[in-house]
Parts: C-alpha cells; sequence; structure tokens
C-alpha cells in the first residue's frame, strides 16, 4: 500500500497556515478593539526609572515552583501510562514489570519530596 505523503505534508502546512491567520487575526482584533496606546511619556516604562502604580517588590515563596515541577513530573507520567495501557495486553508480563519500575521511582520521588518537605505549606 503506498503512502500519500504529499497529501499528508498538504494537511500539515494547510493546519500551519490556518494557525498562523487564527494567530494574525487575534492580533489584529486586539489592536483595533483594544484601548489606544498612551504616549511614552505618560507612561514610562519602570525600567527606565517611572513610578508604577502598585507594590514593586513582592516576595512569593519558592515552594510553589517546586510542586509545580511535581506536577508537571507526574503529568508526564500519565503521558508514559497512557501509550503503555493501549498495548499492555499486547506486550504482556514485561509490560507489567517496566510499569511497575517506572511507577517505583516516581513513587520514591514523592517520598523524597515528601521527606524534604515540598509539601508542607506551613514551613
Amino acid at each position: 500500500m503506498a503512502s500519500n505523503i504529499p497529501g499528508e505534508y498538504a494537511i500539515a502546512a494547510a493546519m500551519l497556515v490556518v494557525a498562523l491567520l487564527l494567530g494574525l487575526l487575534t492580533l489584529g482584533l486586539g489592536r483595533v478593539m483594544g484601548p489606544p496606546r498612551r504616549p511614552a511619556e505618560q507612561n514610562p516604562a519602570p525600567e527606565h526609572g517611572g513610578r508604577t502604580g502598585h507594590k514593586t517588590w513582592v516576595q512569593f515563596r519558592l515552594r510553589y515552583a517546586v510542586l509545580a515541577l511535581l506536577f508537571v513530573a507526574f503529568d508526564m507520567e500519565m503521558v508514559f501510562m497512557f501509550p503503555w495501557a493501549v498495548v499492555f495486553k499486547r506486550v504482556g508480563l514485561v509490560a507489567f514489570f517496566d510499569m511497575f519500575v517506572f511507577v517505583a521511582i516516581l513513587t520514591s520521588a514523592i517520598f523524597f519530596a515528601w521527606k524534604e518537605g515540598a509539601f508542607d505549606w506551613e514551613r
């Protein structure tokens, strides 16, 4: 069976063109329907010595970034588990032990993060 490679490229190119057109459309609508730009004299950039209208020195806890990284790590776990679930019946017991090792490594990462206090909000 011969594949239709030029047709597949045409579909990908059409999707790229549609994505670019939608991006340009939203930028254009934002420029037309958005608020007018003020001159630079009325609104100087804070990097150039202008005053901001709010408190500029805000402390934040790094713990939120750690939790975000943990979320991304376990979200990636799901990315690997869904294809594994599809081929599990065909591959058999080897696939089960492979996923067991994968989940064991991730579980050890959870315990390590817990031991380090990544889940403590009060600290």
